[in-house]
């Protein structure tokens, strides 16, 4: 849409997650009610780099193992790769 704005429309019953950072508001209702629920998470990963990073291994995986024997050893090994730089960059 026009300037970046992304419309949602959602099925009831339905939620959305973003970042705090993003900028947001909520169209008036035409009918029924609206019943929200608000919570903050944390990442265990706070660099966002990092966190894109493991976001784009994931995908990659799961996209290669949806193809492939998941006992694949290159995918075992990115696996791997995955839970290594996942412990590294957690804080627990």
């Amino acid at each position: 849409d026009t300037y970046g704005v992304q419309r949602v429309k959602l099925d009831a019953g339905s939620m959305i997650l973003y970042p705090s950072t993003s900028l947001h508001r909520v169209e008036p209702i035409t009918r029924g009610a609206r019943v929200a629920s608000f919570f903050w998470i944390q990442s265990m990963v706070r660099d966002e780099g990092e966190r894109t990073l493991l976001h784009d291994l994931d995908r990659s995986i799961q996209s290669l193992s949806a193809r492939a024997d998941s006992a694949d050893r290159d995918i075992v090994a990115l696996t791997g790769i995955y839970y290594n730089l996942l412990r590294r960059w957690a804080v627990v």
